[in-house]
Order: structure tokens, then C-alpha cells, then sequence
């Protein structure tokens, strides 16, 4: 049987309560946005766009395009 605690409970117990994955971001580089897909070859010029493309597709790869 599985015992469901919350963080506190488990804490007040001596038990170890890993710590909560913190969001990372991202740092672009100064100049123009221009990234492609490496999965389909879109290319980007926003991170937004980029963001809502991994969001659909789950393609998780960009490069940078050097012009």
C-alpha cells in the first residue's frame, strides 16, 4: 500500500524530499534570431516560434543559422 505525504509530512517524518526541478532558460545571443528545425528543416525567427513548434511537434533540436 502506497502512503501519499505531502512535503511538510515527509519532512516532519526525517524522510529526504527532493527539490522541485527549478524552469531553465534560455539566453540568446545578441544580433538577429534565426534558428532551424533539425527534425524538418522550419527555420525561426523568434523564440516564441520556436517555442510554439517544439510545443506542437516535439522536436527538441535547433541549429543556429549564420548568415
Amino acid at each position: 500500500m502506497t502512503a501519499h505525504l505531502t512535503e511538510a509530512e515527509a519532512r516532519a517524518l526525517g524522510l529526504d524530499v527532493p527539490k522541485k526541478k527549478t524552469r531553465t532558460t534560455r539566453k540568446t545571443g545578441a544580433g538577429p534570431y534565426h534558428t532551424r528545425c533539425t527534425a524538418c528543416s522550419s527555420e525561426f525567427t523568434t523564440a516564441a516560434s520556436e517555442d510554439r513548434h517544439l510545443a506542437e511537434t516535439h522536436h527538441s533540436r535547433y541549429e543556429l543559422v549564420l548568415t
